[in-house]
């Protein structure tokens, strides 16, 4: 096995948590390494903040939603009330300056909807050190991955490598991915004639770092709709069969016994009425 070989399957080992589409040696050799994050996923991609990032661990971690430290804010905030003879008579709460009896604190702590409000995990607005902490071996956050939803092509060079062949390889990839990473060792250089929309990653010790975003850059070909009529498809727009043509390449790319990865219905429309076209004239 090469060290480019061991890259490889240390990224894999890390986006394969946060995505069951990745693929090494993807269409026969071409690319290192093809990654499909699905653009229906709830989440924006890898590319949330660590709050985001936070409420994703725990979902991951299959917690159960609420923060202990708002719990524990918000039971401190119902002070006990004491009679002379030491019996509890009910809790004040501070923060309207009322008094409500223990059956009714009761009442509110088993309202789940109604408690939610006060307990539940704000990660998403606010940073959660806890949560923080708990993921900071989990390398597919501690380092920084942040893929967006869409098609990945990486490509790999270790120390030993000349990335310069990368050069060669650029316009494959180029011509069919949303995004484009070049994944470095430790030791190699930056080459300078790395495009701007190309993202960098490099080899650490706990994982990968991220030297520079992949820009997405829509790479629609030069279409003439012109062409489209000639053959009897006036409905179809350029942006339309590109899509189509996207989608096609990544179920290529992924497809598994159990169907396809991503659905193609961009021209259910204009074959259903070619379809019907041609049983027209078929009758006369």
């Amino acid at each position: 096995m090469t060290e480019e070989d061991v890259l490889q399957r240390r990224m894999k080992e890390i986006l394969l948590k946060e995505t069951p589409y990745v693929l090494e040696e993807a269409r026969f050799g071409m690319f290192d390494l093809a990654v499909y994050v699905p653009e229906e996923t709830s989440f924006e991609g890898l590319t949330e903040s660590a709050p985001v990032s936070a409420v994703r661990a725990c979902n991951k971690y299959l917690l159960d939603g609420t923060c202990a430290d708002r719990k524990k804010h918000f039971l401190a905030n119902f002070e006990p009330i004491y009679d002379e003879h030491c019996l509890l008579e009910g809790f004040r709460d501070k923060s309207a300056g009322t008094v409500v009896s223990e059956r009714e604190l009761n009442a509110l702590m088993a309202d789940r909807k109604t408690i939610k409000k006060y307990i539940s995990c704000d990660a998403a607005e606010h940073r959660c050190d806890y949560l923080v902490k708990r993921i900071s071996a989990e390398q597919s956050f501690s380092t920084g991955l942040r893929l967006s939803a869409g098609l990945h092509l990486i490509e790999f060079k270790s120390d030993h490598d000349d990335v310069n062949r990368f050069l060669e390889q650029l316009p494959h990839y180029a011509m069919l991915a949303d995004y484009i990473w070049l994944v470095l060792g430790s030791k190699q250089k930056e080459p300078k004639w790395l495009p701007s929309y190309v993202g960098l990653f490099r080899e650490t010790d706990d994982g990968f770092s991220m030297i520079k975003d992949s820009q997405y850059h829509k790479r629609l070909p030069p279409l003439s709709a012109d062409v489209l009529r000639e053959c009897n498809l006036p409905n179809v727009r350029g942006e339309q069969f590109y899509a189509f043509l996207r989608k096609w390449f990544i179920n290529s790319i992924f497809y598994r016994r159990e169907g396809l990865v991503v659905n193609m219905h961009e021209l259910d429309g204009v074959l259903k009425e070619q379809e019907k076209k041609g049983r027209q004239s078929r009758l006369f």
